[in-house]
This record gives structure tokens, sequence and C-alpha cells, in this order.
């Protein structure tokens, strides 16, 4: 007879959950010039905490700001057009569908990660988002889309702040709410 470890169970790929993880400003930017407008290390502690175990998906810039910092996991997926672009860490797909049949293979929770135009098609799809709001208006070319129809219900909020900011750690739930 066959002896399953648990340590090996993968969960079924159709049953992944896919949240969100992102930074914004008060007025919603997310980027400056290809980076991120602050430093907040707190933050990014936070990011690689939720982010760790599960499979990250993301845009080519993000993943180009990000890959020095982190992304040497294997289940790092890049969203990419150009097919001579092959990421150093993990894979490329050439679109949001085809990058989330690729992450669910791997059976852990996906990570989107960004940037602007993979945060707004993700809206629709994802279950939950843990966005850590900064209470503060910055300057920047690249910003967060609306989400409180698709995430109407808070379930926890955490307050945090260092020597240039104030922000909060908030995890939204996609709720029951028919987007129609």
């Amino acid at each position: 007879m066959g002896h399953t470890s648990l340590s090996t169970t993968v969960i079924s790929p159709q049953l992944c959950r896919i949240s969100i993880i992102a930074a914004c400003s008060r007025n919603r930017v997310i980027g400056r010039d290809g980076r991120l407008p602050w430093d907040i290390p707190e933050d990014w502690g936070y990011f690689l905490d939720q982010t760790s175990s599960g499979t990250l998906l993301l845009g080519r810039r993000c993943y180009e700001e990000m890959r020095e910092r982190h992304l040497k996991n294997p289940r790092v997926i890049v969203l990419s057009r150009d097919p001579n672009f092959y990421p150093a860490f993990g894979h490329r797909a050439c679109s949001l569908n085809e990058g989330l049949s690729m992450a669910r293979e791997f059976g852990k929770e996906i990570w989107i990660c960004g940037g602007e135009n993979v945060y707004t098609e993700s809206l629709d799809i994802a279950d939950r988002l843990l966005l850590t709001l900064i209470d503060e208006d910055i300057d920047g070319d690249t910003f967060f889309p609306y989400w409180h129809k698709h995430f109407p219900e808070e379930s926890s909020c955490r307050p945090g702040c260092d020597e240039n900011y104030h922000y909060a750690f908030h995890v939204f739930e996609r709720g029951n709410l028919s987007l129609n």
C-alpha cells in the first residue's frame, strides 16, 4: 500500500488561492520611473513573509526592479510579450491566463505582484488583496487600480510607521457581492 507524506502533498491546481499584494500611497501611486518611490523595510519584510511559500506572478518591469532583492525563487512567473526575454530566475508567460495556468501547476498560493496592468487585469479573479496603504500623497507615474468594489470587506488592519511614513497593512476579502 502506498503512503502519502504530508510534505509532498500538492494542492489541486484548481484550488490555488489567488492573492494580490501591493503597496500604494493615498493617491494610489505604486511607482515612479520604473521603481518604488519609497523604501519601507517593514513593508518589504511583510512582502517577503507573505509570498515566500507561494508562486509569484508579475510583469517584466516589476521583475527587473525586484530581482536583485528577492526573486531567486523558482516559482516566479514573469509576464512579457517579448519572445526574446528570459528571466534569470523563474519562467516567462505571454499573458496573465498563461501565467495563471503555469502557476497553478505548482499547487501553491498565487501572488499577483504587479505592475499596474497586471493588477488591473487581476482584480476580477483574485480572492483577496493585501494592501499596504501609505498615508501620504506621493508623486508617481504608475497607479494601483480602484479596488473597493472588488474587495469590499476588510478582514484585518495593522498600523505601522517609520521615520518617513505612516502606513497600514490591510487585508481585504472579495466578499459575496456580484460585480455585474
